[in-house]
Parts: C-alpha cells; sequence; structure tokens
C-alpha cells in the first residue's frame, strides 16, 4: 500500500512561513516599543512625584522650599543633598558634611562627600536615559526650577529695564540660585555670603511656599534634564550649573543650553538625540539650562502641589515661560 503522507515542509512552504512571521513582528514591534516607552514615562513620572513629595516634606519641617544649590554657589551642595533623608536615605545623608560651606575644595569631591556624589540613585534616574557619569561622579535626569530667565535670576537681557521692548522680566521661582548676579559674580573663589556687593543677592536662598503668588498648581517644581556623555556636564546635578532648569527654553528645545563654568557637547552622544549647547554666556543669552528628556513628544514635570504631568513639546511657549515663575500673575490656563 502506497503512503501519501508527506514528513515535513516544503521549501515554499518555510518561506510562507517565514514571511508570515516577519510581517507579524513588524506589526507587533512597533506596539512593544510603544508600551516599553509608556512604562519607562510612567516611572519616571513616579520618580519626580517622590521628588515633589520629599520637597513638600522638607517644607513642612523647615517652613521653606529647598535650597537650589547651597549659599557658596556651584560645588558646594545643591537640593539634591538636603532632599536625601525625604527620600528614606538618611544613612547616605549622613556621609555629606558641610553643606554649603565653604571648604578648600569643591566638597561634592572630597571626603566622605564623595561616597554620595558617586552613588547612583534610582529615584534620580530616568529608564529612558542611560546612566552617565563624570569621572567616578553620577549623573542624574532631575532639575529644579530657576525660573522663568537665566540661573542668574534677573530680567533678560541683562540690565535691561522691565516693561521695555524686549526685556524679558524675572517673575519669582520657587528654588534660589545665583540671584541678582550677571557674567562674573557667581565664579570668582572665595564666594561671600551675603555678597561683598550688597547689590548682589545671596546664591540658594531659601524660599517660602507663601511667595509662590501665582498658585502652587500653576508653578513648576522640576522637571528632567538628560544625562550628557562623557565630559559633558549636563545632569551633573551635583553641581549647581546642572542642578537646575529654566523655562526660557521651551521643552526639548533646538535652542542651546549655556553651561558656563562648565563643558558640554553639542552632538549628544551616540544614543542621544542632537542637545545643543555653547560654554559661553552672554548678556542676552546667559547661563541657562532647558528642560529635556528621551519621551516622545515632551517632558514629565512636577507642579509645586506635588503633582505631575506630562508636557509636551508644542505646550504654547507663553504658557511654558510663566509655568517658570512664581509671582507673575500671566493667564495659563489648560496645559
Amino acid at each position: 500500500m502506497r503512503r501519501n503522507a508527506r514528513n515535513g515542509f516544503t521549501l515554499i512552504e518555510l518561506l510562507v512561513v517565514i514571511a508570515i512571521i516577519a510581517v507579524l513582528i513588524g506589526l507587533l514591534l512597533p506596539a512593544v516599543q510603544k508600551v516599553r516607552g509608556s512604562a519607562a514615562r510612567i516611572q519616571c513620572a513616579n520618580n519626580l512625584k517622590q521628588i515633589a513629595l520629599a520637597n513638600l516634606s522638607y517644607e513642612s519641617v523647615n517652613r521653606t522650599f529647598l535650597p537650589g544649590v547651597g549659599k557658596n554657589g556651584c560645588c558646594w551642595g545643591t537640593w539634591m543633598v538636603p532632599i536625601l533623608p525625604y527620600l528614606e536615605q538618611e544613612n547616605l545623608y549622613k556621609n555629606y558634611t558641610n553643606f554649603g560651606g565653604l571648604d578648600p575644595l569643591p566638597r561634592y569631591t572630597g571626603g566622605t562627600n564623595a561616597v554620595v556624589s558617586r552613588t547612583r540613585l534610582k529615584v534620580f534616574t530616568c529608564p529612558t536615559d542611560t546612566p552617565q557619569s563624570w569621572g567616578s561622579w553620577t549623573k542624574h535626569n532631575y532639575a529644579l526650577n530657576a525660573g522663568n530667565t537665566t540661573f542668574y535670576q534677573v530680567a533678560l537681557p541683562l540690565g535691561c529695564k522691565p516693561g521695555t521692548a524686549g526685556c524679558t522680566p524675572f517673575l519669582g521661582a520657587p528654588f534660589g540660585w545665583y540671584e541678582n548676579s550677571d557674567l562674573s559674580h557667581d565664579s570668582p573663589f572665595p564666594f561671600t555670603n551675603p555678597p561683598t556687593d550688597p547689590a548682589r543677592g545671596p546664591m540658594g536662598k531659601r524660599r517660602k511656599v507663601t511667595e509662590i503668588t501665582d498658585g502652587t498648581s500653576n508653578t513648576l517644581m522640576a522637571s528632567e534634564v538628560l544625562q550628557g556623555r562623557g565630559d559633558d556636564l549636563r545632569g551633573f546635578a551635583w553641581w549647581g550649573g546642572a542642578a537646575g532648569f529654566t523655562t526660557y527654553l521651551p521643552p526639548n528645545s533646538t535652542l542651546p543650553d549655556v553651561i558656563t563654568g562648565g563643558s558640554c557637547n553639542p552632538a549628544g552622544g551616540t544614543t542621544h538625540p542632537p542637545m545643543p549647547c555653547t560654554t559661553t554666556s552672554t548678556a542676552s543669552y546667559p547661563r541657562l539650562v532647558g528642560a529635556r528628556s528621551l519621551h516622545a513628544d515632551g517632558v514629565n514635570a512636577a507642579l509645586c502641589d506635588g503633582s505631575v504631568r506630562f508636557i509636551q513639546n508644542t505646550v504654547s511657549f507663553p504658557v511654558w515661560n510663566a509655568l517658570g515663575s512664581s509671582q507673575g500673575g500671566e493667564p495659563i490656563g489648560d496645559f
């Protein structure tokens, strides 16, 4: 008796099956990537939520929000240090000595303080980015709101009179940076607080929640930044020049960050989109960093009431700029 049954598949049948599998993969892969991207965005938002709640807990205990930088500027601690006990990192915090104090060396590099600045914390790291370091010191992905103009917290261009054509007034911020500074006064060593020049404001002034006259639900607390590759200091939030952002740049702007006193890579790196930057401040465009992320279409941001929103790159610039100010009185509406 003849047997008609065949063993295995013909070559044509195998090719058809492979083609079907390839089509299915092509259809499913974007969906899988979208799900992964959504999960990473949610985790990133959860990190910002923890940072926001920790800052509000700090305010409840100390009656002020966190200082953006220590009272002596760039290198003697930023908000990432005093927030640690409120993120269940009390033991790590105990390793940091003399926060804001004027010591001979930048204090994030010295002694037991280096234990802190070499520690990578998940709550400060967005899962969409690839963790980076500067030497052995860690970079992270979140920054506090330094206002609607520049880290110098003055009107732009420098020296302009608010109300005149082309002058963008500084309208307050929930966190102090290089207040009422200019192109040089936040840089020379040693620093003084209050400064030698009485016209200069203190660095890292701790501000009360009651100073946010725009309302806590209309004022940004924190947002995302990207970790620069190699010697690009963006994301190195242990340093004052990378610990904040301003809303003078829209989210994921094609305009450059201004990394005065540091270094940056305008090309972004092999796994980053272009990250425009310059290291030179000018009177019209001085020291500032914009909010940036690797999420599709926007950035996560926390507001001063503790809520977290995803803000599209297409947000109206006047609205985004107004969200950076704490005392502007601007109408915002939906965003």
